[in-house]
């Protein structure tokens, strides 16, 4: 047996030795750590604009006339004169009745009314005789009072049977029936041959286009702002004189404006609103009865008002806040209090300066207290171009 190492063995010892110390001159000379990334966001210079400050209020359309058309007499339908769904003019003619009867009922009149005429020809003559006979005592008091009293009510049967002309005259004319005034007419509810009952039987029902009205509730709060208003305001404007716009469900906008005919005298106390109404002329007949739309009332002055993107505005348990960047661009927290809303954009009533960037985009990267790169973001809020 021999005791002196093998050259393998040997090298293997040496290696093993030699590793470590490779190791731990490797960890001497390693390169430093690199710099940690700063997060990029946009931002934008909170800036003051001047508006017109509106309120938008949802309505609903009805027709200033809408009316069930029916019958004044009885008979059969003998004749529909219209398009359904079609605009019909004032006085023109929508049902015909059949007039037999009526026809017949006026010829009687006519009859009774030529019998009743003679007979009070026939009276006044006697009694213009019985005139000259009375002075001259050929004939009695009693004779005299007899032929005042036959003239008497004759002249009642005469104007009795022309009240029966006039009538028949009218029934006559209710075989015809008319539009009362222009509008769209609907659906016919009735059909030739059918029996019409006077005021019973719906015809059908006609609506009047031209003009028409948008009915919305007030919220007492608007109420009292726009009072205010008014007694501060230099100009004697009042809440009739503001006009109506309306926003269709689609988005668009109708090009009329209308102005406020009508204001309830009381808040309807269940729901703290007033009933409101306004008037638009619809001259193309756009607007129907029974749409919802919005109603959008702009204040008679511009304002200014300070407006940040709605994508700015993040909401916690504390409340809603905005991040800003500052000089040093150091990400912070504004609590912030938010007016109305103006398409996209919000209005700030506190928390905010005029000059402070926000950050519109990268939220989920900036950190509060943290430092981040920015960039000014293109869009501006409240531009003309949206």
């Amino acid at each position: 047996m021999s005791y002196i190492p093998s050259a393998k063995r040997f090298v293997t010892r040496v290696s093993a030795l030699f590793i470590p110390i490779v190791i731990l001159v490797g960890c001497d000379t390693a390169p430093p750590a690199p710099e940690a990334v700063k997060p990029s966001v946009k931002v934008l210079k909170v800036i003051v604009k001047e508006i017109t400050p509106t309120e938008e209020f949802v309505g609903r359309t009805e027709a200033t006339q809408d009316i069930q058309i029916k019958a004044k007499i009885r008979g059969n339908l003998l004749k529909t004169n219209f398009e359904e769904g079609s605009n019909v003019e004032k006085d023109q003619l929508l049902f015909e009745i059949d007039p037999e009867q009526y026809q017949a009922a006026l010829k009687a009149a006519k009859a009774l009314v030529a019998q009743s005429r003679a007979a009070y020809d026939t009276a006044v003559r006697n009694f213009k005789r019985g005139e000259g006979l009375i002075q001259d005592k050929y004939i009695s008091q009693s004779d005299y009072d007899n032929l005042l009293s036959k003239k008497l009510q004759t002249a009642a049967a005469l104007q009795s049977a022309n009240a029966e002309l006039d009538n028949a005259k009218l029934e006559l004319g209710y075989t015809k029936i008319y539009a009362p005034f222009s509008g769209r007419i609907g659906r016919a509810e009735v059909f030739l041959g059918d029996l019409i009952i006077p005021d019973q039987t719906e015809l059908v029902n006609l609506v009047q286009m031209e003009p028409i009205w948008v009915n919305f509730q007030l919220p007492e709060k608007v109420l009292i702002n726009a009072q205010r208003a008014h007694k501060s305001s230099t100009s004697n404007y009042k809440i009739e004189d503001l006009p109506i716009k309306l926003r269709f469900p689609d988005g668009s906008m109708f090009d009329e404006v209308g102005m406020i005919d009508f204001i309830d005298n009381r808040v309807d106390a269940s729901t703290g609103t007033l009933a409101v109404r306004a008037e638009l002329a619809n001259k193309e007949h756009i607007i129907v009865p029974g749409l919802y739309v919005t109603a959008i009332i702009e204040a008679p002055a511009v304002e200014e008002v300070m407006l940040v993107p709605q994508k700015a505005v993040q909401e916690d348990q504390q409340g809603r806040y905005i991040l800003t960047v500052d000089k040093d661009s150091i990400v912070k927290r504004k609590n912030v209090e938010l007016g109305k809303r103006y398409g996209i954009d919000w209005e700030v009533e506190k928390g905010l300066e005029k000059g402070e960037l926000i950050i519109t985009e990268g939220l989920q990267k900036a950190r509060i207290g943290a430092e981040v790169e920015h960039e000014m973001d293109t869009v501006q809020p409240f531009s003309e171009d949206k």
